[in-house]
């Protein structure tokens, strides 16, 4: 006898295509309604997720709370998941996804007693290679997901075992069961759901799983849906319906682990257009998160008796990142006045981030012993050495500096004045290589003294060409915005093309269903329309290609350093599009046969086959006659490959929350997600390993951190 194991559940969208106080208000009524439903039907069951919605529950109304605590000890309100939302899968750091599990995990055992041990994420847009692991090692042993669904990916079973690989960070499992149709239903008749879930029986385990409920505002299950299972119980052929909840279909199936196929990797791809939709919320998310990993640093370095009240600060600022990791918020597919809502918040957790920092390196600054020159104090904020290039405006009064910069030995530093971002007259902005340990700080000085002869550099410039050792970087004529060369290996990277910068048709809704790449007309590139080669060392020289295609506009830097393998490339464009995709087109060289992209804590291999799919940081080309070239992309959430050329989704422009097969009516004003300016940072290192990659990755979203010192001048 098959039983069918009906899970009663509300999907609660805490912000999509309505802001967040509406969502309280969805939380308060819904689980308001299932305890009403609870106390009416003794047998019945309830599933709810998230935190979150508990927090503000007990927070609002904590008579309702109590109630809810009371089924949940009597086994009839089932807390599963244990994060602070069900955020998106695809891009939260590994250490936001950790922050999840903490608090989410910490609030279940201190106000319900409970060790959450389901995973629950049932409407996220994929989910990474890594999670088995991440879930594993925190003591889960179960998962539940529903996209990608069987459009999207075939799977060899509804219930599996799911396993991370080694690129991932190590391979773990859990098992894991995708909702057949849906988690939500309103219609009182429950069977076609009923009828999916037992056809995705595993022969030999006799469990399946249901989901009922109403509704992606709130909702949940309804009185007819509970009396008609009530009635139904035994309606089905060898099968029988039962109140139920995951934990209690896990529990009966892991008997029956070994019958389970293995799913190895990650659970792609699903909605890929969620991959770039939103750049100024992807960005202000990875400010956020990086800015409280600098403070955590901070803390971790500097000590003091103040950390217990700026570690609440920073719980409640992880908190509001947290909360806009939600995965419509995340994925880019909310309304406009939820998307300015989660810009606020994330940049008032970032505030809040800088000033616990400030506070913490001030604090550490005062304690240093007293020196003659100005200093400029410098602290590694990161788990990982810092091994590139400063960048700080000290204060050098209105005369400038004409003197020299030291290390904390007194020895002579190569430096470099680059212009003020004021126009102002200021005197400019100083740059100079350095090299800390993780968390480390490190004191230079400002020597006013006649300055030491000159450093061996092998940079070298022309009219349009810039170039060391290892890299030329050039503009000519042609339908490429720059050509760049591998000098050490002969390659020409960009090829006769050059690098550029194309426009793509893209006539997707803001999820782009239903496609698996951007392989719409080409609408034709940025052209250049003029450059200038604007620093000529002795740390770094640059050259700028100014670009435009019909109304928008492109700014390129190509940037090298003296003695140093890497070529940076910052691109800042102000998108004036509609309905189009803008990609960044750079040829690999060398023959690529496939890719090792970044994920949340780790990699995952990837062919050059043209899909669209997500990635974190950076990825790694590796080529037919063993070479690599990894590139650095912290701007940058997406990207497909194609034969050599790999092509980084830059910006979408999309109507914002426009879900097919809505049509876009022309008697309404449309708004079009990500127009304006937006800055993107790449950095090539050719022969980079997966750390080495990543690790330079890392510090172009966490530099060093650097202030001013003056005390006993």
């Amino acid at each position: 006898m098959l039983t069918v194991h009906m899970i009663g559940n509300a999907h609660i969208d805490p912000v999509w295509l309505w802001r967040w106080p509406a969502g309280v208000g969805e939380a308060l009524s819904t689980c308001r309604t299932a305890c009403d439903l609870l106390d009416e039907f003794p047998d019945a069951v309830f599933t709810r997720s998230d935190a979150w919605v508990y927090q503000r529950i007990e927070e609002l109304d904590p008579r309702l709370f109590e109630r809810i605590k009371s089924h949940s000890r009597a086994g009839r309100w089932a807390v599963v998941g244990g994060w602070y939302v069900q955020p998106d899968c695809n891009f939260p750091r590994e250490e936001s996804f950790q922050k999840h599990i903490d608090i989410g995990k910490r609030y279940s055992q201190e106000r319900f007693g409970l060790s959450v041990t389901v995973g629950y994420n049932v409407d996220s847009f994929g989910h990474a290679a890594s999670l088995p692991r991440i879930l594993a090692d925190n003591g889960y042993d179960s998962y539940v997901m529903m996209r990608p669904m069987a459009h999207d990916l075939a799977l060899p079973a509804d219930l599996f075992r799911w396993r991370s690989t080694e690129e991932a960070g190590g391979v773990r499992e859990v098992l894991s069961w995708r909702i057949p149709i849906g988690y939500c239903i309103s219609a009182p008749d429950l069977s076609e759901h009923v009828r999916a879930s037992i056809a995705s029986a595993v022969p030999g385990v006799d469990h399946v799983m249901c989901f009922y409920g109403a509704g992606d505002h709130g909702g949940g299950p309804t009185r007819a849906q509970i009396a008609w299972i009530r009635e139904n119980r035994d309606s089905f052929s060898g099968a029988r319906l039962v109140f139920s909840h995951p934990r209690a279909f896990f529990d009966a199936v892991k008997p029956f682990a070994a019958l389970l196929p293995v799913v190895q990797g990650e659970l792609q791809m699903h909605a890929v257009g969620c991959y770039s939709a939103g750049h100024s919320i992807k960005k202000a998310m990875r400010e956020a998160e990086h800015g409280l990993l600098k403070a955590e640093r901070a803390l971790e370095a500097f000590g003091s008796g103040r950390d217990h009240q700026a570690r609440e600060l920073l719980e409640k600022a992880w908190e509001k990142t947290l909360f806009n990791q939600f995965h419509d918020t995340y994925g880019g597919t909310v309304i406009p006045a939820a998307f300015d809502d989660a810009c606020g918040q994330l940049a008032a957790a970032r505030d809040e981030a800088e000033a616990v920092l400030y506070s913490a390196f001030f604090r550490h600054a005062s304690k240093m012993p007293p020196a003659k020159e100005q200093r400029i104090i410098v602290f590694n904020p990161s788990e990982a050495p810092f091994d590139g290039f400063i960048q700080w405006e000290p204060w050098l009064e209105w005369k400038g500096f004409d003197g020299w910069l030291a290390d904390g030995n007194g020895s002579p530093v190569p430096d470099q004045i680059l212009p003020s971002e004021s126009v102002a007259q200021m005197p400019g902005i100083l740059l100079w290589p350095a090299k800390l340990p993780p968390r480390a700080v490190q004191s230079y000085s400002l020597r006013s003294s006649p300055a030491p002869g000159p450093f061996d550099s092998d940079l070298r410039t022309g009219t349009a060409e810039i170039a060391n050792s290892s890299w030329s970087a050039a503009h000519t004529p042609g339908p490429g915005i720059i050509s760049l060369e591998d000098r050490r290996s002969g390659r020409l990277l960009a090829g006769d093309m050059g690098l550029r910068v194309c426009v793509l048709d893209d006539p997707s809704d803001t999820w782009s269903h239903g496609i698996d790449r951007f392989a719409g007309p080409l609408l034709g590139c940025f052209e250049a329309t003029g450059h200038l080669v604007e620093e000529s060392g002795p740390v770094r020289a640059s050259i700028r290609v100014d670009a435009r295609f019909h109304e928008s506009t492109l700014t390129l830097w190509a940037r090298v350093y003296r003695n140093d393998p890497r070529l940076e490339l910052e691109l800042r464009i102000d998108w004036r599009e509609r309905l189009r995709v803008a990609k960044l087109l750079l040829p690999a060289g060398g023959g690529t046969r496939d890719r090792l992209d970044g994920i949340p804590g780790g990699a995952a291999a990837r062919p050059q086959d043209g899909r669209e799919v997500p990635v974190v940081d950076w990825t790694l080309a590796r080529q037919s006659d063993g070479g690599t070239l990894g590139v650095a992309c912290p701007d940058c959430s997406a990207l497909d490959g194609t034969g050599d050329v790999l092509r980084f989704t830059l910006l979408r422009a999309p109507v914002y929350a426009w879900h097919h097969p809505a049509p876009l009516r022309a008697d309404r004003v449309h708004r079009y997600i990500d127009q304006g300016e937006h800055v993107f940072r790449f950095a090539i290192l050719p022969g980079a390993d997966a750390q080495r990659i990543g690790t330079l990755a890392l510090s172009l979203h966490r530099p060093p951190v650097c202030i001013d010192w003056t005390r006993g001048m």
